[in-house]
């Protein structure tokens, strides 16, 4: 299958042709667009005007199955976790920022059940498991993530970064297909490492502090419980809704109807929070009681596409983060990333949404 848009007309003033495919990807964490193609909402919107919608993760083509890093697929649209995207931006991809979803989720320093420590100042001297993706150049999320979940728990709890020993844990390189393999029978290396003893203390978010409870493993800090949002910023939220800026500028109404149907997803989910659970079960992989255990009660109520203040500062503090931290190679200037424009129209367009496949 193609993976280029439709040619262009030589004449300068005609307005290019309409592609007859666009292609999406999510990460597997709750998402608006995560719920709007699980439903087929996505798919059928286009599908009404002749164009296919593909996953770039299903492809079967490596190079295709990239772009979910590196956001260099023509007609694409993304939506997920923030480092890939604040990683390909940097290195000069000519991106988007549409507008910006955020899903609460537990984030947990996580201990041995029989171990002794009691709280995060405990911590001092121990080790902390970071993992260390091996083989690949792509950015390395699992160690950002990590590492950003880590120095906030330290740094809430005043223990300073140097106070801890750092152990990487090789990891394989990132499976870029989309893994239908239940959530509780995947391999994560920083739980293994933690229960064969190996380290001390490690950070997991999401569906996955869930699955790391039942397996014997204790909380000392929640991470989610801050009541101030910048202290909540993790690789998972703030989570942009990203195209190349070829197809906003060559189509800017296919890129407005994208996001019309993820208003219109996030209207329906927050009058439906038990099929919520149930969509974001299926995307995750793990069991619906995980979903509520990680997310919390007002999961439903997570997924409106914004662009407030709060969500564009917490785009720059992540950003800031992974440029301190050498996970990007250049800075750049988040506020030019962002187009609100786009929004605004599609805000117009809600109204005239069906949600059908």
């Amino acid at each position: 299958m193609s993976a280029v848009l439709e040619p262009r007309s030589n004449a300068a003033t005609s307005k290019p042709s309409q592609p007859t495919e666009l292609w999406y990807t999510r990460c597997p964490v709750p998402t608006a667009s995560g719920i709007a193609q699980h439903q087929r909402w996505l798919h059928g919107a286009f599908a009404r005007q002749g164009i296919r919608l593909e996953s770039i993760r299903a492809s079967q083509d490596r190079a295709v199955r990239e772009s979910h890093f590196r956001h260099s697929l023509p007609g694409s649209f993304r939506e997920g976790g923030n480092v890939p995207p604040i990683w390909t931006r940097s290195r000069g991809q000519d991106t988007v920022v549409l507008a910006i979803t955020w899903v609460d989720e537990q984030q947990l320093v996580l201990v041995p059940e029989g171990s002794g420590i009691r709280n995060v100042a405990e911590l001092r001297g121990k080790r902390l498991g970071l993992v260390k993706k091996q083989g690949t150049e792509l950015v390395d999320v699992g160690r950002a993530e990590g590492l950003r979940g880590l120095l906030t728990a330290l740094r809430l709890n005043g223990v300073g970064r140097d106070e801890v020993q750092w152990v990487d844990l090789p990891s394989a390189e990132w499976e870029l297909r989309e893994d239908r393999t239940p959530a509780d029978q995947r391999k994560h290396i920083p739980t293994e490492a933690l229960l064969d003893g190996r380290v001390d203390a490690i950070f997991v978010k999401g569906a996955g502090s869930a699955i790391a409870l039942q397996r014997g493993l204790r909380a000392i800090f929640d991470i989610n419980e801050q009541s101030n949002p910048l202290d909540r910023v993790s690789a998972g939220s703030p989570r942009p809704v990203t195209v190349d800026r070829q197809t906003l500028q060559d189509h800017p109404e296919l890129v407005d109807q994208y996001l019309a149907v993820l208003l219109k997803t996030a209207q329906w989910a927050a009058g439906d929070p038990d099929e919520v659970v149930r969509v974001i079960a299926a995307e995750t992989g793990a069991a619906e009681a995980a979903v509520r255990q990680a997310f919390g009660p007002k999961l439903h109520l997570a997924f409106e596409p914004q662009l407030s203040p709060v969500y564009v500062q917490a785009l720059h503090d992540q950003k800031d983060f992974l440029l301190a931290e050498g996970f990007i190679p250049q800075d750049f200037d988040v506020d030019a990333w962002i187009d609100p424009r786009p929004l605004v129209r599609a805000r117009e367009l809600v109204s005239q949404v069906e949600l059908k496949a």
